[in-house]
């Protein structure tokens, strides 16, 4: 199950990862890129009103720039779990055993990977919280998305310091059969949270 679970994260998350224009900073070369870095949860609650499994949790960090995205999966000890790259071309992964793999696709990834349906929805929809309208659940007083709906999963958002302006500071997705993920974000383009720093 840990296995799955861990696959499942990796792919939901860079499912996501879908090669669009960043948020905020802008390269050198004039195209926008970003990093960002924090925590993560992921299982699933059983249908069947069985346990739940032990869910995968760990520290992720996340580049992306106009060529590729670069995502790697840290596990509670430090050590790196998976590492992920996605291109216009194809993804690539290698996990902490050495075992790798190619996928065309990230819906090829997620089906071959975890054997489930993920969310096939752009990083700056999601992460950065840019959703249509007709995809909004509701908003908070700022305008900022609290909620949104697509391809059967919901997305909650909480915002608030050391968060840069429009940037969460808290993603939690809730999807079909079960399935659940949790990113508390601790570091947002080299802005990063104090409490989040290890004691001196």
């Amino acid at each position: 199950m840990f296995k799955r679970l861990l696959a499942l994260f990796a792919a939901g998350f860079v499912v996501a990862c879908a090669h669009v224009p960043g948020p905020d900073a802008v390269g050198q070369d004039g195209a926008a890129t970003w990093q960002v870095a924090g925590r993560f949860a992921a299982g699933q609650m059983p249908l069947d009103g069985g346990v739940e499994s032990e869910p995968v949790a760990g520290r992720f960090a996340w580049q992306h720039s106009a060529a590729q995205d670069v995502l790697w999966l840290i596990g509670p000890l430090g050590n790196t779990l998976a590492k992920v790259e996605i291109t216009p071309v194809g993804v690539r992964w290698q996990d902490a055993t050495g075992k790798r793999g190619e996928a065309t696709n990230l819906g090829a990834l997620g089906a071959s990977l975890a054997g489930i349906a993920l969310p096939d929805v752009p990083a700056d929809c999601w992460l950065y919280a840019h959703w249509r309208n007709q995809d909004i659940n509701g908003r908070d007083t700022s305008a900022r998305v609290l909620g949104a709906s697509a391809h059967g999963w919901k997305f909650t958002y909480r915002y608030g310091a050391p968060a840069p302006e429009g940037w969460p500071l808290a993603v939690e997705m809730a999807g079909p059969d079960g399935l659940w993920m949790r990113l508390a974000l601790t570091e947002w383009n080299g802005i990063s949270d104090p409490a989040d720093q290890p004691a001196p």
